[in-house]
């Protein structure tokens, strides 16, 4: 009788080869120890496998769906200062994809606090792990228009986009909002990104402000969410007061 990795291979070679594209249904569980003439529970650990490889999506009484013709590469962004929080780290690199001018309507103007009707500059790009085929995200990085100079910065293809803005126009980033939230991949991107339409996504945006509180870029990034975890390490901070230890905690 065939062993479960054995079965998880074979699976794989169907996969990769194009027998199965991405969408496709691999066969039940009972044809599946039909076929291999192997047991159920060899079976379900031949598809645990695959589904920890980024290859499959497994729902109750939806069967398996192929949704990676690779395995895919699952990064984990470990943030333990601000500094790290806004940057992706060095071991990732940015892939330009467009860029241009954009007016921002109702539900533009929302995510980038101004008024509906202003002109902003943005530029779509992908992100990947070094020596990986497979995206980790997909981001539109939004600027305000006087700052899209920035495209002649000698260092445009790596550093930041907010340091580009202060070494060529001396606007900081004093003040910086940051979130999280679950998503769904678009149609648009998940071409680009390489997963289905509608599957699960992590969704991070950042609004950069200067002193004044105005805000001059906003970077919105979509990853899929087998690909990417962020790990934060946070410690409490402690402070001596008239010789004594206090200790504050953010609300």
């Amino acid at each position: 009788m065939l062993r479960y990795w054995d079965i998880a291979q074979s699976l794989r070679r169907d996969i990769e080869s194009g027998r199965y594209g991405v969408g496709d249904r691999l066969p039940t569980e009972e044809q599946l120890v039909e076929s291999f003439g192997a047991s159920r529970h060899a079976v379900r650990e031949a598809l645990r496998l695959l589904t920890e490889d980024g290859l499959i999506s497994r729902r109750p009484r939806a069967g398996s769906m192929v949704i990676g013709l690779a395995p895919q590469v699952h990064f984990t962004q470990r943030v333990a200062s601000m500094q790290e929080v806004l940057n992706y780290p060095s071991t990732t690199e940015r892939r330009p994809v467009s860029s241009g001018y954009v007016t921002a309507d109702h539900d533009l103007a929302g995510l980038l606090r101004c008024a509906v009707g202003t002109s902003w500059f943005r530029f779509e790009t992908m992100r990947y792990a070094q020596g990986s085929p497979l995206p980790l995200c997909h981001t539109y990085v939004y600027v305000r228009p006087e700052f899209a100079g920035i495209t002649r910065h000698k260092k445009h293809g790596v550093l930041p986009f907010a340091d580009q803005i202060q070494d060529l126009y001396g606007v900081a980033a004093e003040s910086t909002d940051f979130e999280i939230s679950a998503s769904v991949v678009s149609e648009a991107t998940a071409g680009l990104l390489k997963v289905p339409v509608g599957s699960a996504a992590l969704t991070t945006v950042r609004r950069y402000s200067s002193s004044d509180g105005r805000v001059f870029e906003v970077s919105v990034a979509v990853h899929p969410a087998q690909r990417y975890t962020f790990n934060f390490h946070l410690k409490r901070e402690r402070a001596a007061t008239a010789g004594k230890r206090a200790t504050g905690t953010a609300g």
